[in-house]
């Protein structure tokens, strides 16, 4: 069984609208696929939708590490946990590409969410078509340095070319098979920097994933997900996909 998840990045716009795009996905997956299958609202919208719908697992886009302090505009875990969230993604494309956050930040929130329980899903990815794959590798081990392998079971890492992702201009969806390379390679540095128990952590493919090329992506030996961004928008669209990836 594949996992799926959704991030809804800077939308909807109003918690309307959130509650009637949530509706839409809860009507339309099957009650045994919400098991595995995430969503990730913008940070204002998630403690009305944990309430209204308790049988989703809820995630936040990200998390600051520190506790409490000093730290303008940013979210704390503890803060997460008291709304009843689950999940956090740390280090998307976009927070790096456009909030500067480095590898050195992103294995900060990974090891502070882990520590409190939270499952926690990590991004990598290169900037440009062609980039060498060491630089994808180099970033992973740089994110996932020190971390403790009794934490890796609840470590899920996204390979997200940002060339591919929907809302560059000019996205293409990766070919399957290189997407399949990039995160066999992926596991085999895992491997090495962690042994057996990083066979417990599971690599997604994000990138222009929709209902037409998720099977492609999904029945890929190395593949074991999708992290969904504009078509997770739409719920008939986010749900074939849920679908295809039993």
């Amino acid at each position: 069984m594949k996992l799926i998840v959704g991030n809804w990045k800077l939308n909807p716009s109003t918690l309307n609208e959130a509650v009637a795009l949530t509706s839409g996905v809860n009507y339309a997956i099957k009650a045994e696929d919400f098991e595995r299958t995430v969503l990730l609202p913008p940070f204002i919208f998630l403690e009305e939708l944990v309430k209204k719908f308790k049988q989703i697992a809820w995630g936040a886009q990200d998390v600051f590490w520190e506790a409490r302090g000093a730290y303008t505009g940013e979210v704390s875990l503890a803060m997460l946990k008291d709304v009843g969230i689950g999940w956090v993604l740390v280090g998307h494309s976009e927070r790096r590409r456009i909030f500067g956050e480095s590898d050195e930040d992103v294995n900060k929130k990974i090891k502070a969410a882990l520590a409190q329980d939270f499952n926690v899903i990590a991004a990598v990815g290169e900037l440009q078509r062609g980039d060498e794959a060491d630089e994808i590798i180099d970033s992973f081990k740089k994110s996932a340095a020190g971390l403790e392998t009794a934490d890796l079971a609840r470590l899920t890492v996204a390979y997200e070319p940002v060339w591919a992702i929907s809302t560059t201009p000019g996205a293409q969806a990766d070919s399957p098979a290189r997407s399949n390379q990039i995160i066999g390679e992926l596991k085999h540095a895992a491997f090495k920097m962690f042994g057996e128990p990083s066979k417990k952590i599971k690599f997604l493919y994000g990138g222009s994933v929709t209902s037409e090329n998720a099977l492609k992506f999904l029945s890929q030996p190395y593949i074991d997900g999708a992290l969904v961004g504009g078509a997770s928008l739409s719920a008939e669209e986010f749900a074939a996909i849920v679908s295809v990836s039993r």
